[in-house]
């Protein structure tokens, strides 16, 4: 059976005001009359009763984040500090995985209302008015990464248009006039919120059309691996490929392999994240870095802070870096 304060009133001969200031470190209590509280509720293992001081507060020192893939890498990083910051400021996290389903998302969405979580990030599938409007009603606090809602909500990621703008002018820095340019999330375009990788998108064609003599393909084949060899066969000089998300490029390393075209003597290869398994790749994948910690404490920060009250920016862009390894 739970231990009360109550409980420890009586034993200690205290008013449960008396105990309640001891517990939660407040004046108007001796220092001996604390001690003695304290030690009591040591010795009877009490805990305080977290569902009544969140009534009492009017808050539950919980967040939930709504992600749509845990297989990519960089969203289970990017958890891993949002959690970490979370918890180093009083607050629990529910985590839960929309699967790219949108009326999963929605479930998900209610399922953490219910547990009375204090705001929500989430990284949507769904988008739209509609969307929008049921988030509003909600009447608690949300923020968006990865994939952007709208102007309306907060958003915390990189600039994906101008970082794929650098990773083109890049490519083209060392000598590459074919790209090969792969993103599969484009196929969903129109059905689901794909934000990120259409920014990507529209960064490489803006790219390619300010640059002369670049000769260029988008391919978002599911099978696009065997789109890809069709095209280095067809190239008339050395190509680079220039991947949406690191996930793609390790596939594409391991394919060409597989085909005995090396990289990057025949072929060249780019990605996107720097996700941590590529310290295991070879040879080392170029790619963009951004700040996957400073992604989740930043989220976290804002997210609090408009739980707080406080104002907090529609948009904030964390810094991201090219890291120019040995597929190029």
């Amino acid at each position: 059976m739970q231990v009360t304060s109550k409980q420890i009133a009586e034993i200690c001969g205290v008013t449960r005001g008396t105990v309640d200031r001891a517990l939660n470190n407040r004046p108007g209590i001796s220092a001996a009359t604390r001690e003695k509280i304290l030690k009591v509720a040591e010795d009877l293992g009490y805990r305080p009763h977290f569902l009544a001081q969140s009534l009492v507060k009017g808050q539950t020192k919980t967040l939930g984040v709504i992600l749509f893939d845990i297989h990519n890498r960089i969203f289970s990083q990017l958890f891993h500090s949002f959690e970490e910051e979370a918890r180093r400021q009083g607050y629990f996290i529910y985590l839960v995985l929309s699967n790219k389903d949108k009326n999963l998302e929605i479930e998900y969405i209610n399922s953490l209302l219910d547990r009375r979580v204090d705001g929500i990030a989430l990284s949507p599938i769904n988008s739209g008015l509609k969307f929008e409007s049921f988030l509003n009603r909600l009447n608690i606090p949300i923020l968006s990464f990865g994939n952007r809602l709208s102007a309306r909500f907060p958003f915390v990621w990189i600039d994906d248009k101008q970082a794929m703008k650098d990773a083109v002018n890049h490519v083209v820095s060392k000598g590459y006039r074919d790209i090969i340019y792969v993103s599969p999330p484009l196929r969903s375009k129109g059905r689901e919120n794909i934000y990120s990788p259409e920014q990507r998108h529209k960064g490489f064609l803006e790219a390619c059309e300010a640059l002369p003599d670049i000769q260029f393909n988008v391919v978002t084949d599911k099978d696009y691996l065997t789109t890809i060899n069709r095209l280095i066969h067809e190239s008339k000089e050395k190509p680079v490929i220039l991947c949406s998300s690191d996930i793609y490029a390790l596939d594409i390393l391991r394919y060409l392999k597989t085909q005995k075209i090396r990289v990057p003597e025949q072929v060249g290869v780019m990605g996107f994240d720097n996700i941590d398994i590529l310290n295991y790749v070879n040879p080392p994948l170029t790619t963009i870095d951004f700040n996957v910690d400073e992604i989740g404490r930043r989220s976290v920060e804002l997210l609090i802070g408009n739980i707080k009250g406080n104002e907090i920016p529609l948009r904030t862009n964390v810094a991201y870096t090219i890291i120019d390894r040995d597929s190029l």
